[in-house]
């Protein structure tokens, strides 16, 4: 899934990378949350001429309305059984969502959270840093939720490059707030004490610019 608010410098790297992956039952929710540049003329065109346009589905707002409630509002419109946030300026790797779907099989897991890599982008140079988590399975009860709020840091703060099973949102009443700031770090903060079984992986699946 992908908030889309004034982003057309990027969004069409962000989408192509989207629909070149590996696993083929995807859904592409596009939330149009009513912005003022070209991103979604660009989401139209894909959408038309790419051989999985058929699988994008765009949702638009009634008019804009943040980043929280456009987060909220996928999660009403979501019909998989697993949800992937992407943001409109980032990219994934080919096999992101094939690698994170069969570690929540093998483990029967209610969040698989990949390994990221920051890019910063500067007039002269460019800069990369990873982040690699250990390759670690919680699978008892409270695992997960005791390590994360034992050792500050070790989880990441955001919202994308987690798949998760979506009525872990839905059962639980799980929201965003609606603020355009670190809606993410409040909403990923409270969630370990949702989560059952959680897996990480060391392997890099998303490109954070």
């Amino acid at each position: 899934v992908v908030p889309v608010y004034n982003v057309e410098k990027y969004i069409r790297k962000t989408l192509e990378s989207a629909l070149a992956q590996t696993f083929s039952s995807i859904e592409f929710l596009v939330l149009d949350d009513c912005g003022t540049d070209a991103s979604m003329d660009i989401v139209r065109d894909i959408q038309s001429r790419h051989p999985r346009g058929g699988n994008i589905r765009i949702v638009r707002q009634q008019e804009n309305s943040g980043i929280g409630n456009a987060r909220n509002r996928i999660v009403e419109e979501a019909k998989g059984f697993y949800l992937y946030y992407l943001d409109a300026d980032d990219t994934i790797t080919p096999n992101a969502i094939e690698l994170l779907y069969k570690n929540a099989q093998k483990y029967n897991a209610d969040i698989v959270y990949g390994s990221y890599k920051r890019i910063e982008q500067f007039d002269t140079h460019v800069e990369e840093t990873a982040y690699v988590y250990p390759s670690l399975q919680f699978l008892k009860e409270y695992e997960f939720a005791n390590k994360v709020y034992s050792d500050y840091g070790f989880l990441q703060a955001t919202t994308w490059n987690f798949l998760i099973r979506t009525d872990i949102y839905k059962k639980n009443g799980l929201r965003y707030f609606n603020i355009n700031y670190w809606e993410d770090f409040l909403f990923t903060m409270d969630l370990p004490t949702y989560i059952s079984n959680a897996v990480l992986l060391s392997e890099i699946t998303y490109f954070y610019y």
